[in-house]
């Protein structure tokens, strides 16, 4: 099924007869999958998309180029490219198709969030995808140019617009998961929230291509090979280096306006509860009264005095009760007050410092780091790093008034250790820690607990992961957005939107990553500007490591990468040796991870399994 909106009129009568035709391509192929196609899209004032397909795994920008000829690039990512000795440029102030994807991307991605449900669609996963409306050909530098741009990961160019949809169903991944009925109801919300005055907000008339040579042709040469290159992963770290730039300040201001109002929210909410608690303490009082008017005109024989002094007193404990949760009520309130205050200050605080050091001098701030060597690699400001470590070093000063009551319970903790793993019990939302004999080691204060794995289990408390022990003991406070078991010595952690890792001390490395997998037979693949590559622990990774479109982790002496001409098998000698191969892999369009000895991919349009020896199994 497919469903095409057009939001907004196109302006260039050529690029609609090719929406058009992607329009009928999409009707055309056999057996696809619920599609939407969004055309001619305002996303800002500025920023027009030509196309977007969504579909189940996929949600793709389309850039749309109705000439054709012979592609030449000089640079990738910092000029314009050539189309015919003409300027290949782009609207939106983009030098190239590649630049312009990157800043359609992050506006995308902001666009659909809204309309997107926690763990419904990774959007670093949009791809894109620049079509040309007549046959290509690349120069001999292109290929050249793209492979040496590994954030073009998920950019691609096609030459020949006939294989439009076949190169659509390669660009689908497992992070996208949406269902026919989330593509309908996006069209709707979507058409639904596109102003009616785009139209009149929509860029001028685009000019006739041949008369575009004076356009900024070198920033839409570098958007396109951005894309095709495959940086899926860090779109939206694009716009804000790993320096903390002017947007990485509104997000912080953001984030604390979002608090204040929760703040204020909350404030209103326990008001009128305690006003309900208070009306229904008035209408308490009133008929204590009357029972006490009734008990004092009763005779002190009635038998009816024994009934009012039963209900007097019931009273009694329901008023004392209800004073009990109004004071209660009252101090969680003030609790939790003093939460998003201190939350609320230490924003402020990060902005300020972000204010005063910018990303430009946080280079030079951080010069003696091993990792500093290399002039172009982006680093973490020294005030971040610095209230990284402040906040984690908080909840261990806290931890250190209970060092000797753990002392003294040395004892029952060796009984406990023989006895094996706590167990948890819930308690409403909240998780705790059970001993063997039954007695409660952890009271039910967590919002979640993973299993005990090498004496340590992964919990969660006010959206924070720490660990705890065995004993029940805070071996790392939770101050982590999110956290990892270990595996092999290391445990993975994400802090914000990057990734790092820490030692069994709770030692965190010194480099932040925009991905990262957990370490696998002492390696671990992570992602930086420079593409995917793999590091042995908290070393500073080598100026020029081998970078891989796509890394994952090594089991059994092997591992999947992609390169940029599929995907292969590598061993560890391939990492330590420059002269080594993939032998006796070959390329693959596709492959899984091995499993059972076997791998599935696909070569040639055929599927099937592969050994450890790169040999063809049933």
């Amino acid at each position: 099924m497919l469903h095409a909106v057009i939001l907004s009129p196109f302006s260039c009568p050529v690029r609609h007869e090719q929406f058009e035709a992607v329009r009928a391509a999409l009707a055309a192929e056999p057996n696809a999958p619920a599609t939407l196609l969004l055309g001619n899209w305002p996303l800002a004032e500025k920023e027009v998309v030509d196309a977007v397909v969504l579909r189940p795994h996929l949600i793709t920008l389309l850039l749309l180029e109705p000439r054709g000829g012979q592609l030449t690039i000089r640079d990738f990512a910092h000029a314009a490219w050539q189309l015919d000795g003409t300027p290949l440029t782009s609207a939106g102030g983009a030098d190239n198709p590649f630049q312009q994807f990157v800043q359609q991307k992050a506006a995308l991605a902001r666009v659909l969030a809204p309309f997107l449900a926690p763990g419904q669609a990774n959007l670093n996963f949009i791809s894109g995808l620049l079509l040309f409306g007549e046959p290509v050909g690349f120069g001999p530098e292109v290929e050249a140019r793209l492979n040496a741009e590994p954030a073009a990961n998920n950019f691609q160019l096609l030459a020949d617009p006939s294989r439009f949809t076949r190169r659509l169903a390669q660009l689908a991944t497992p992070h996208i998961e949406l269902t026919p009925a989330d593509l309908k109801y996006l069209a709707a919300e979507l058409a639904a929230a596109t102003p009616s005055t785009a139209a009149a907000n929509r860029p001028a008339p685009e000019p006739p291509i041949e008369a575009d040579a004076h356009h900024p042709f070198w920033q839409q040469k570098a958007a396109q090979l951005w894309r095709w290159l495959g940086a899926e992963d860090v779109a939206e770290l694009d716009d804000a280096p790993y320096g903390f730039a002017e947007t990485s300040l509104a997000a912080r201001n953001q984030e604390k306006q979002e608090l204040e109002q929760l703040r204020a929210t909350m404030q209103q909410e326990l008001s009128a509860q305690l006003r309900a608690m208070e009306a229904r303490e008035a209408e308490r009082e009133k008929s204590i009264a009357y029972l006490r008017e009734q008990l004092a005109a009763a005779p002190a024989v009635a038998p009816e005095a024994a009934v009012l002094q039963a209900r007097l007193a019931a009273e009694n404990r329901e008023k004392d009760a209800l004073e009990t949760a109004i004071q209660t009520s009252r101090a969680e309130s003030e609790e939790r007050n003093r939460a998003l205050d201190a939350k609320i200050q230490q924003l402020e605080q990060l902005m300020r410092r972000l204010e005063t050091h910018p990303a430009a001098g946080a280079a030079s701030a951080a010069a003696p780091s091993p990792a500093a060597t290399a002039p172009d690699q982006p680093r973490r400001p020294l005030s971040f790093r610095q209230l990284r470590a402040w906040q984690r070093r908080l909840p261990r000063l806290a931890a250190l008034g209970t060092g000797v009551l753990a002392m003294v319970m040395v004892g029952s903790g060796i009984k406990s250790l023989t006895a094996g793993p706590p167990t948890r019990f819930g308690q409403g939302s909240t998780w705790g820690l059970l001993a063997a004999n039954g007695d409660t080691l952890v009271p039910a204060r967590y919002q979640a607990i993973g299993e005990f794995q090498d004496g340590r289990a992964v919990v969660e408390q006010n959206g924070s992961f720490g660990f705890v022990d065995e004993k029940g003991q805070q071996v790392l406070p939770p101050t982590y957005d999110a956290l990892n078991p270990y595996h092999d010595q290391y445990a993975r952690v994400r802090i914000g939107n990057t990734y790092t890792f820490i030692d069994e001390d709770g030692q965190e490395f010194s480099q932040y990553y925009y991905n990262a997998r957990d370490f696998a037979e002492g390696h671990a693949a992570v992602l930086d500007y420079r593409g995917w590559f793999y590091i042995t622990g908290p070393e500073a990774p080598p100026q020029a490591p081998k970078l891989f479109r796509e890394a994952y982790s090594f089991h059994k002496g092997l591992a999947r990468v992609r390169l940029a001409d599929g995907y292969t098998f590598i061993t560890k000698d391939y990492l330590r040796n420059p002269e080594a191969d993939t032998k006796p892999f070959g390329r693959y369009a596709r492959a899984t991870d091995f499993s059972a000895g076997k791998a599935q991919v696909t070569q040639n349009g055929r599927t099937f399994y592969i050994d450890a020896d790169g040999d063809e199994v049933e």
